[in-house]
């Protein structure tokens, strides 16, 4: 999933969307999340969905 579907799916701008990111930077770096990275591995947008409380399409 893109960071845009992401964003799309919370109802937020992507700006936003890393503004929410920022306070669990260092965790995401841990499971290999990359500032400006464009698509998410599944397991990370699990956690942002999880954190966020975000309904995505698929079950990533």
């Amino acid at each position: 999933m893109t960071k845009q579907e992401l964003a799309d799916e919370a109802g937020v701008s992507i700006r936003t969307l890393d503004n929410w990111l920022r306070p669990h930077r260092a965790q995401l770096e841990q499971m290999g999340y990359r500032r400006g990275m464009r698509v998410l591995p599944p397991h990370i947008v699990r956690h942002i969905a999880e954190w966020f409380c975000i309904n995505t399409v698929d079950d990533t």
